[in-house]
């Protein structure tokens, strides 16, 4: 199966802080990430476009193991960093890709 590759743009809200936000993400949502079945990769982008946050980078063995885990992380096991990463920015789907090997 497929590796798939997803993207993820958090925009920082008003009155927010962008240091408090990638403080945020690297002590406490990305670990969580690194640490889900079936995740390979994660990275941390720098302002996507114009957009004062940042940009997320997964990758995970497949399309079905990141939609598995990720909904186990964030509606079961980790809803208090979706509701924490909700006051610092607004979180928007980006790109969900199947890497295709040539």
């Amino acid at each position: 199966m497929a590796r798939a590759r997803i993207f993820y743009i958090f925009t920082l809200r008003e009155k927010k802080r962008k240091k408090d936000l990638q403080k945020f993400l690297e002590t406490q949502w990305l670990p969580v990430l690194r640490d889900a079945p079936g995740c390979l990769e994660v990275e941390l982008l720098d302002t996507y476009h114009d957009r004062a946050g940042y940009c997320v980078s997964e990758l995970w063995e497949n399309r079905e193991i990141h939609v598995r885990s990720t909904a186990k992380l964030w509606r079961e096991t980790h809803t208090d960093l979706m509701k924490k990463v909700k006051e610092y920015a607004a979180m928007e789907f980006l790109w969900h890709f199947t890497i295709l090997n040539v």
